[in-house]
C-alpha cells in the first residue's frame, strides 16, 4: 500500500469525510496524526475501526432537532466510512421515561433504526448499553426484537455485565447497575482473564462531582478506579460524564454529542477508535459535533451604564452566533439588575443571574437545614422508638417532663382503664 493510498484510507475511514477539512490549517497536528495512522496501517495486524457515542438524552430538547444534528454529523459520516467494525452507544440514549407515542421515542427509534441500517451495510456490530436508571429507564428493551434479526449483529446490554466477543475481540460491557456489590464486579474484572477493551456507562472516581472515592459496594451506582481494570489490555470508553475527557491514561469519556445547557462549553462530539488488540495499541480521535452555543458573560463593568446600553450590548453578543447567553452580575445594584431581569423574563435564550440571588437562595437553604436539623434524631438508629417518641414530645411541648419511664408508666395506666 502506497503512502497516497494510506492517506486516502485514513481520510475515508477515520475522518468521517470531513476531519481534514476542519484541521487542514493545523499542519503540525495533521503531521503528527498522520504519522500515528501510518504506523497503524503499515502494521500487518488486524485493525478495528469503531465509533463510540453516549449521553444523547433524546427528549431533553426538541427530539427532531436532536435527530437532525445527529443525522448530519454522526450518521451520515458513519455511512461514508469505507470500513466500520463496531458502533457502541454507551448509555443514556433517552433523557427520562417517555410514553411510547412521544416524539422522543419516535426520533430515538429513527436514530437506532438508521444505525442498524448502517451496521447492516458495513457488517458492523451495534452495541447498545443501558445508562443511568432515571434516564434510559429500561427503554432500550424496545429494540430487543432486533436480537432475532439474522441480518444485524446487535448486542443489547441492559441488566447484566457481560463479555461480548466481536470478530475475535473480547469486550467487557458494563451498564449502570445499582447495589450489585464488589463481589459481583470482581467476578468480571478479575476472575475471567484478560480482555481487549471495556465499553460502559458509569462513574470513574474524580470524574463526576461528589464521586471522588472508589466504591464498588455503593448503594447507588458503583464508583470505579483504574486499578479495577488491570486485566483490560486496551481502552475503557464510557458514557456518563458529558465532557470528553481522559483519566489515568486509558479511561475515556466520549462526552455528550449535543450541548443543551450552561456549564458545558467544551466541544461536544463522539469518538472514533482505531484498535489493534494483538499489539495492545489503539488510537482515540475525538470528532466534534456543532450544535448550540451557550456562553456566560460577566457584565459587572457595565452596571454604571444606562440599562438600555446593557440590553443593546447583550443583543450585539447574541448577533455574534450565541444561541443562549447567561449574564452574570456579582456587584450589588438590585434595582438595575431587577429591571434587566424583567426585560428578559419571557426570553428563554437570555438568562440573568446575580450573586445576590444566590446568596438569598443559600440563606433560605441554610434556614431550612437549621429548621430540620433539630429532627435528626428521628433517623438515629442508636435510639429506641420510645426514646425517639419522648424526645419528640418534649421538643413539641417545650419541656423535659417526659422520660422513657414516665412514658411507660403512662402507657401502663392507660391499659388499666
Amino acid at each position: 500500500m502506497s503512502i497516497a493510498e494510506i492517506f486516502l484510507f485514513f481520510y475515508n475511514i477515520v475522518c468521517c469525510a470531513n476531519l481534514f477539512s476542519k484541521i487542514y490549517h493545523r499542519n503540525e497536528e495533521v503531521d503528527v496524526l498522520m504519522k500515528q495512522v501510518i504506523e497503524f496501517v503499515n502494521e500487518p495486524k488486524e485493525i478495528y475501526i469503531e465509533a463510540h457515542i453516549a449521553d444523547i438524552h433524546f427528549g431533553v430538547i426538541d427530539p427532531q432537532v436532536q435527530y437532525q444534528i445527529l443525522n448530519e454529523q454522526f450518521l451520515v459520516p458513519l455511512m461514508n466510512m469505507n470500513t466500520l467494525d463496531i458502533v457502541s452507544v454507551n448509555g443514556d440514549l433517552f433523557d427520562h421515561k417517555f410514553m411510547a407515542n412521544s416524539d422522543a421515542v419516535m426520533y430515538a427509534s429513527y436514530f437506532v433504526n438508521q444505525l442498524i441500517q448502517i451496521c447492516r451495510s458495513k457488517r458492523a456490530t451495534l452495541i447498545l448499553i443501558s445508562g443511568t436508571g432515571s434516564h434510559d429507564a429500561d427503554q432500550l428493551k424496545m429494540f430487543a426484537p432486533y436480537l432475532s434479526d439474522p441480518s444485524i449483529d446487535m448486542r443489547l446490554i441492559i441488566n447484566n455485565v457481560s463479555f461480548q466477543f466481536v470478530k475475535g475481540k473480547k469486550i467487557l460491557c458494563v451498564p449502570e447497575l445499582y447495589g450489585y456489590g464488589q463481589e459481583y464486579y470482581n467476578s468480571f474484572l478479575n476472575d475471567q482473564g484478560v480482555y481487549d477493551a471495556c465499553y460502559m456507562h458509569g462513574t470513574f472516581a474524580g470524574a463526576i462531582a461528589g464521586k471522588n472515592v472508589p466504591d464498588l459496594n455503593a448503594d447507588r451506582e458503583p464508583v470505579f478506579k483504574i486499578e479495577d481494570f488491570t486485566l483490560c489490555q486496551g481502552p475503557i470508553i464510557a458514557g456518563h460524564n458529558h465532557v470528553f475527557s481522559r483519566y489515568k491514561n486509558d479511561f475515556y469519556y466520549s462526552g455528550s454529542p449535543i450541548r443543551w445547557r450552561f456549564g458545558e462549553e467544551e466541544e461536544k462530539g463522539f469518538i472514533i477508535l482505531l484498535h489493534k488488540p494483538r499489539l495492545r495499541q489503539y488510537l482515540i480521535h475525538f470528532e466534534p459535533i456543532k450544535s448550540f452555543r451557550y456562553d456566560t458573560v460577566n457584565l459587572d463593568y457595565m452596571l454604571n451604564d444606562d440599562p438600555r446600553h446593557i440590553i443593546d450590548y447583550i443583543a450585539s453578543l447574541k448577533s455574534q452566533g450565541i444561541d443562549f447567553i447567561r449574564i452574570k452580575f456579582t456587584k450589588s445594584d438590585l434595582d438595575k439588575i431587577t429591571l434587566i431581569k424583567n426585560y428578559y423574563r419571557t426570553r428563554s435564550d437570555v438568562k440573568v443571574e446575580s450573586d445576590y440571588e444566590q446568596e438569598k437562595l443559600q440563606h433560605q437553604i441554610d434556614n431550612l437545614d437549621q429548621k430540620y436539623h433539630q429532627y435528626d434524631y428521628l433517623f438515629d438508629k442508636s435510639l429506641s422508638s420510645e426514646e425517639i417518641l419522648v424526645r419528640y414530645i418534649n421538643q413539641s411541648q417545650g419541656s423535659d417532663y417526659w422520660t422513657v419511664d414516665t412514658l411507660r408508666q403512662f402507657l401502663h395506666d392507660i391499659e388499666k382503664l
